[in-house]
């Protein structure tokens, strides 16, 4: 286990941000840190905030964070850019300076690792390493860092993030030993396969009935494709009715429609993340919900989505609000928003909480299909080999003659896709500028896409 730093990299000189100035923090790079339970290395790096150096007596707060090589903003693409949000956070006075730990994936290990209790889908057949993960940070990595520097150790000071299956491992982790991680930001979280073919879902986290860390923050996009927002909206419901836990108060869920499963997703959410677990209590100022709802007969994956916001920019969605639905004969409305039709027309539903109201309409409509289809046909590069599928989000895309592929698959309708085209696993599509290219869709209706992709390019790792 290696304690040299191999580098530390100023983050340049201040900057304006509104009325303050954002002081930049510094990164150090831990060189090849062995991990005994796992028996391989990685590099970690270590943000220290700004005032670091200058108050030699100051102990700090620690914040872990998976997929390590995607969290900092070190002129990569595509990055969450923690760091930045951090410094604005710290310059707006909003939350104290601490420490950031990015820990990066393994590579091709990196689903068995960040799983511990079912097998992941890319690897079948693979041993888990979730609790030998867990056993790397709790046992090796925090130890080191609160030897290194100068931290606060307890679990309310200690806290966990990360995204997809870096939202995953968070979980397990957080709930498995809450004694050591005391906060939590889960996003985006990787919490059931659903295999493309049948949409056959495969449950693969754990149900605690129990509360776990002492604050967490839950989140989902509309636009993640298979990673629905049903399975997350129903997690957050279940650490409410079975934990223990209060909605707006210890348990901030947040399900943004718009947002797909990327980096550019994350970073913005990771901000009020941040302020959930770091930050102060602020008052809800406003609540607002979509103005029309659609559902098809025996739909059961929609919802209300009441989003109240806090004076302090948090946004997320009020699961304690109060319902009253105007024609309950038309649809019902569950004590967390979830939608249930029960015959055509359309019926008002007025949304409460925090002493503020809203209103949205929400109409049967029989026509919809309950499951449309998505066939999307993709026109590759000359030289594109057809040993690999292409891939529209989760959707594989087989050779249908020379340079097109051809998917199809039917959807739970309202499935949101952020677009992205990709071929194997990770090399996405991008225009002439190298800037991925996004066919943004929602799949209500039967649905035919034709795309067009100009070159293939490698990010990093850790998507």
């Amino acid at each position: 286990m290696s304690a040299d730093t191999a580098w530390s990299a100023p983050h340049g000189d201040t900057a304006p941000h509104g009325r303050s100035a954002v002081r930049r923090g510094r990164i150090e790079r831990i060189p090849a840190f062995r991990s005994e339970p796992l028996g391989n290395e990685r590099d970690l790096l270590v943000h220290l905030p700004p005032g670091y150096d200058d108050r030699p007596d100051a102990d700090y707060p620690v914040l872990y964070l998976h997929d390590g090589q995607q969290v900092f903003d070190q002129g990569q693409q595509p990055t969450w850019a923690v760091d930045r949000t951090l410094e604005a956070l710290y310059a707006e006075g909003l939350i104290p300076e601490l420490i950031a730990v990015a820990v990066p994936n393994a590579g091709v290990d990196r689903g068995v690792e960040y799983s511990h209790v079912a097998e992941y889908w890319r690897t079948p057949g693979t041993p888990l390493k979730g609790h030998r993960y867990e056993a790397f940070l709790t046992d090796e990595v925090k130890p080191f860092v609160d030897a290194r520097y100068r931290t606060r150790t307890g679990p309310e000071h200690t806290a966990l993030m990360g995204s997809s299956m870096g939202g995953l491992v968070t979980y397990h982790i957080a709930f498995r030993r809450p004694e050591v991680f005391g906060l939590a930001a889960v996003l985006s979280p990787f919490l059931t396969h659903v295999d493309p073919d049948g949409l056959g879902e495969r449950v693969v986290h754990e149900r605690y009935r129990r509360r776990g860390p002492r604050r967490i923050w839950l989140d989902i996009g509309g636009r993640e494709g298979l990673i629905m927002a049903r399975p997350a909206r129903e997690l957050a419901g279940r650490l409410v009715d079975e934990a223990g836990y209060t909605s707006g108060a210890d348990l901030l869920y947040y399900e943004d429609p718009a947002a797909p499963h990327h980096e550019n997703a994350w970073r913005p959410r990771a901000r009020h993340a941040l302020l959930h677990l770091f930050g102060a209590p602020s008052p809800v100022r406003s609540l607002t919900v979509e103005p029309e709802i659609l559902l098809a007969p025996g739909e059961t994956w929609s919802a209300v989505n009441p989003v109240a916001v806090r004076a302090d920019g948090v946004r997320y969605t009020a699961l304690e609000a109060g319902y009253r639905v105007e024609r309950p004969e038309v649809a019902a409305v569950s004590p967390h928003g979830g939608l249930r039709p029960l015959a055509a027309g359309r019926t008002a539903v007025t949304v409460r909480a925090h002493g503020l109201a809203a209103r949205t309409e929400v109409a049967v409509v029989p026509e919809l299909p309950a499951h449309p289809v998505l066939e999307v046909t993709v026109t590759v590069p000359p030289g594109t080999p057809d040993d690999a599928p292409v891939m529209f989000g989760p959707l594989p895309c087989a050779p249908a003659g020379p340079g097109r592929f051809r998917g199809r698959i039917a959807v739970p309708r309202g499935t949101g896709f952020d677009g992205g085209v990709s071929r194997g696993w990770g090399l996405d599509a991008v225009d002439a500028d190298g800037r991925r290219v996004l066919h943004p869709l929602r799949v209500d209706r039967d649905t035919r896409l034709d795309l067009t992709v100009e070159r293939w390019h490698r990010p990093a790792d850790g998507i």
